[in-house]
């Protein structure tokens, strides 16, 4: 073996031995606030102090503002029966909101929900956040897709995976300090992810919660994410959860 090929397989398998396991994360209930129970929520995000929604199923959905200590409805807009809402987020003073098979993302004004325009795109639409300049979406694979604003084309995408296996079904999206949080769907978990390459650098296992709700009823998987970016906590929700929960995490 030459000196370079011997150098090459020693960097190669020092970069694999030094590849970060991601962190099992902590989390501690720091309060617990009403959420309609008949939500099936699909978005959650709080701008600006105020708390915003979007809830699915046909002939159910639609776009709503929450007072955040309370859960109340202070206003909601149905979308069109005929449409199943996914994810929302607001950037700037456009607040979007993604459908599951329509091909189709609204964009609504935030403080009156007029709807400004619409743009069409390929595939499902699931969640949906932004890093404050670009738009960042899942579609129910482990692909996370980048996208301007300003048309709705794909700038760049990433795969989302946990050393070599791919992540699926990543649904709610949120934006937390540069890094992406996503609910997995069909469980209790958030994952969260380096935009740069796709890696998960960390798993927050929040099956605890759904044992607190007070009245689980009709509740369904954990989705909604929302971040208090005055305090550093988090607001989490399911579909049809009673409740939502004010948490903070750390490393375990």
């Amino acid at each position: 073996m030459n000196r370079l090929l011997a150098a090459l397989l020693f960097t190669s398998l020092a970069l694999v031995s030094c590849q970060k396991s991601p962190d099992h994360l902590g989390y501690q209930i720091l309060s617990v606030r009403s959420h309609d129970g008949d939500a099936y929520t699909q978005g959650l995000q709080l701008k600006d102090g105020r708390l915003f929604e979007s809830t699915g199923l046909y002939g159910e959905s639609t776009v709503r503002e929450l007072e955040p200590a309370t859960g109340k409805i202070l206003r909601k807009r149905p979308l069109a029966k005929t449409v199943f809402g996914e994810g929302l987020t607001v950037i700037g003073n456009e607040m979007w909101v993604l459908t599951w098979k329509e091909n189709t993302v609204y964009v609504f004004e935030p403080d009156t929900f007029k709807l400004i325009r619409s743009h069409t795109y390929p595939g499902e639409g699931w969640g949906l956040t932004t890093d404050g300049s670009q738009l960042i979406m899942s579609d129910g694979t482990s692909t996370l897709k980048f996208i301007n604003p300003k048309d709705f084309s794909v700038t760049k995408t990433v795969e989302v995976k946990d050393g070599d296996r791919p992540i699926k079904n990543l649904n709610e999206l949120e934006w937390i300090n540069g890094e992406i949080f996503a609910n997995v769907y069909m469980t209790e978990k958030i994952v969260r992810i380096s935009p740069a390459d796709g890696q998960v650098t960390g798993w927050l296992d929040l099956s605890g919660l759904r044992k607190q709700l007070t009245k689980p009823n009709h509740a369904e998987v954990l989705n909604g994410i929302a971040y208090d970016k005055t305090t550093g906590h988090l607001l989490i929700t399911g579909k049809r959860w009673p409740e939502m929960f004010e948490i903070s995490i750390s490393k375990k």
